[in-house]
């Protein structure tokens, strides 16, 4: 697997918290990826989002689906769209959100996510839509798929 670093774009408020989107850190179609502390401190207690960061960092040692990457003068966490969905969605499960069966989407912090992760593709990581399409199909690149 070929890593390239990502490179911090931009940062999109996110229930009034600023969150890191950055590009992939591989040559492969996807789309960006985000800081998991700020994100999930955008929902959850200081404490609660420092113990999501620990334990995004613990996920399989030998292929990390998470990966270190400078944002200013600090390293942060990032992971890719996929696992920020998954992470919100538990988010919403921790404060109860039920969907009812008519509803698309997901809950409240899945659906803020989405919206400012939309928003910043369209800003700062526009795809062609043959991109777009592979990369909904490739979300994480080498990353999720195991490859070192």
């Amino acid at each position: 697997m070929k890593n390239i670093k990502a490179r911090h774009i931009g940062c999109k408020e996110i229930n009034g918290r600023a969150v890191g989107f950055f590009t992939p850190p591989h040559g492969e179609p996807d789309f960006l990826w985000v800081e998991v502390e700020a994100l999930a401190g955008a929902f959850l207690p200081e404490d609660a989002a420092r113990r999501m960061l620990e334990h995004c960092q613990n996920f399989d040692r030998d292929n990390r689906p998470v990966v270190a990457a400078q944002n200013g003068s600090s390293i942060v966490t990032i992971m890719c769209h996929a696992m920020a969905q998954g992470l919100c969605g538990a988010i919403d499960q921790l404060h109860d959100y039920q969907k009812s069966d008519d509803e698309w989407g997901g809950g409240p912090a899945e659906t803020a996510y989405c919206v400012a992760a939309g928003q910043m593709m369209a800003d700062h990581w526009p795809l062609p839509i043959a991109q777009l399409a592979d990369a909904f199909h490739n979300q994480g690149g080498p990353f999720m798929r195991g490859g070192k």
